[in-house]
């Protein structure tokens, strides 16, 4: 695992539209899969673009599964990566539409989001976030059980 780490971080470089440049081999930047993740095969093994970022800022790959918080998997920006557990990243999928939800990613001190009209809004506390879905006109119902917001 530290041996790709040190690769990437020798022979890629960072874009910060979430992309990377390869300078070792030319077009080898990757193909997405049917899914719409984008694939890169380093050293003959092939690797979820997505992971690589991950790996490229953090030094290690995720200890669960990445989450594209906008839930565009071909947005492979670092802020919009997290590291979730099944759950949280179902739970993202399952609300994509309907919610709000807590954003887990470390240091980020809006922690409350929801997305409306093809807006992105982020406030520091569960009040401000609920405050302003209602005058959007989203109802919303807080589920205590599972610490997440989810418009109903």
């Amino acid at each position: 695992m530290s041996n790709i780490y040190e690769y990437i971080k020798e022979h890629f470089t960072y874009n910060k539209d979430g992309t990377f440049n390869r300078n070792d081999r030319k077009n080898a930047n990757g193909s997405y899969d049917h899914y719409g993740y984008l694939i890169i095969k380093i050293k003959g093994k092939q690797y979820k673009a997505h992971r690589l970022v991950y790996l490229y800022f953090n030094g290690k790959f995720p200890k669960n599964e990445i989450d594209h918080i906008n839930r565009i998997r071909s947005d492979n920006k670092i802020e919009n990566l997290r590291d979730v557990t099944r759950q949280q990243n179902m739970d993202n999928t399952k609300f994509e539409s309907l919610g709000v939800y807590v954003d887990y990613t470390n240091g980020l001190k809006k922690k409350y989001a929801f997305r409306f009209k093809k807006k992105m809004y982020r406030f520091y506390s569960l009040q401000e976030a609920i405050t302003t879905k209602e005058k959007l006109g989203g109802k919303i119902n807080y589920d205590y059980y599972k610490g997440e917001i989810v418009w109903v």
